[in-house]
């Protein structure tokens, strides 16, 4: 990181794109013929000070901050999502850039862990109510103060010296998520926490401070990080500082289950799906729940995850208490790897992969990459046709017709029609 700065006209100029910049410049312009205070805030800030690559451009005005929402998406022809509540919206751009634009606010909390309840106010006051130092950085882009640095609360300071620093006493209990963001900052810039809001979130974790929240809140902040790259280092991080077990996660993470947490995104690959996100997340979960004995009803319910999200864990922590036999047989056939695993999630597979022994590996890849697109050559109007008569059996009919295909891939219509056949004329017998 570069000395400290009043002005980082250059760090933007070298940090940020160059479709990033000319927003930037032009965001500036409807500010001053708007008359009103324009400035970059929060992470994009921080990591042009660490010189770190960064998409987001995080805005706030001092003034009619949706007003100036409005008219910027009209100008740049982009539509627009407003949250009056807050006095928040989202600029979305042809393209797919998102940005997203605030009025500055001050805070009020009417107890712990409630949503806040925001009013107009400066841009040292805005700055004043963020989570940490690092993030309580503002850089102007109106005309004439173009890259001066707003740092009322010694920011970069602290980014210098590598710490995360909350900005008040009741920081964790006003918001409990910055007691995983904290970790996550940990994590991804390699800080430490300073020794006051290392005490102070102790004590948040001891007053079950996280309980205060929603499950929908709890998983909005947890899962993006816990699908990150750096995810398994954030699980182990959070262990470590209690925060684990007050969302019944057990204790400490050994350095068998960080290995497995570690292998995720590798695996994730080999099977050609993306290295990191949500599915990343789920399985680095359902291995902790499984490590800590967490049933999976406790971990959906705690983070409200219904439909497939729950359905991936439960098959998930199902499969690591009993796993199939025909991944550390001797022997398998293909259909019979197959069958076992046709109704297994990709968090499923992932998770076996990583917690069985190598043979159980690449018996899994086999059945991802390939046998599970193998489809049987025949159908029911196949079987009707042939003058089998309709029946509960045609289904499982239609199942030994696809064994013979995983079997044999080059095994022909008529092999598969047979076999379908021979099983019918067995159970009408």
């Amino acid at each position: 990181m570069d000395q400290m700065a009043d002005n980082l006209s250059e760090q933007m100029e070298r940090g940020l794109d160059a479709d990033g910049l000319a927003l930037l410049r032009e965001a500036g312009k409807l500010a001053r013929d708007m008359d009103v205070e324009l400035y970059l805030v929060g992470g994009p800030v921080r990591d042009l000070l660490l010189q770190r690559p960064q998409l987001d451009l995080d805005l706030v005005v001092v003034g009619d901050g949706l007003g100036f929402a409005r008219a910027w998406a009209d100008r740049l022809g982009a539509s627009i999502t407003v949250h009056p509540v807050f006095l928040t919206a989202t600029v979305a751009l042809p393209g797919g850039r998102h940005m997203d634009v605030a009025t500055a606010r001050c805070e009020s909390y009417q107890h712990p862990g409630a949503l806040p309840t925001v009013q107009p106010a400066s841009i040292e006051e805005d700055l004043s109510r963020r989570d940490f130092t690092i993030n309580a950085l503002a850089v102007a882009l109106n005309a004439g103060k173009w890259g001066d640095l707003y740092d009322p609360r010694g920011g970069q300071h602290d980014l210098q010296a590598g710490l995360i620093r909350v900005l008040h006493e009741d920081s964790f209990l006003d918001d409990p998520t910055r007691l995983i963001r904290a970790v996550g900052f940990e994590v991804r810039l390699g800080f430490s926490l300073e020794e006051h809001t290392h005490q102070l979130l102790g004590a948040a974790i001891d007053e079950s401070a996280l309980d205060l929240i929603s499950a929908q809140r709890r998983a909005e902040v947890l899962l993006p990080l816990v699908g990150e790259e750096s995810g398994a280092d954030v699980l182990a991080r959070m262990a470590e500082l209690g925060l684990l077990r007050t969302m019944h996660l057990g204790g400490p993470v050994s350095h068998e289950l960080q290995t497995s947490l570690k292998q995720v995104p590798a695996v994730l690959e080999a099977l050609d799906a993306p290295r990191t996100g949500r599915s990343t997340a789920l399985a680095r979960l359902a291995l902790v729940a499984h490590d800590a004995g967490t049933a999976a009803a406790t971990l959906i319910d705690y983070l409200q995850l219904p439909g497939e999200a729950g359905a991936s864990l439960t098959r998930a922590l199902a499969a690591l208490a009993s796993p199939p036999p025909q991944l550390t047989a001797a022997a398998v056939t293909p259909a019979e790897l197959y069958f076992a695993l046709e109704h297994y999630y990709i968090v499923t597979v992932v998770v076996l992969s990583v917690n069985q022994p190598f043979m159980a590996g690449k018996r899994i890849q086999q059945y991802w990459r390939e046998l599970r697109h193998i489809e049987s050559d025949i159908t029911g109007e196949d079987l009707l046709a042939a003058g089998a008569q309709p029946g509960p059996a045609f289904s499982q009919a239609l199942r030994e017709a696809l064994r013979v295909r995983l079997n044999a891939p080059s095994a022909s219509p008529e092999e598969q029609l047979q076999a379908a056949l021979e099983y019918l004329e067995s159970v009408q017998q």
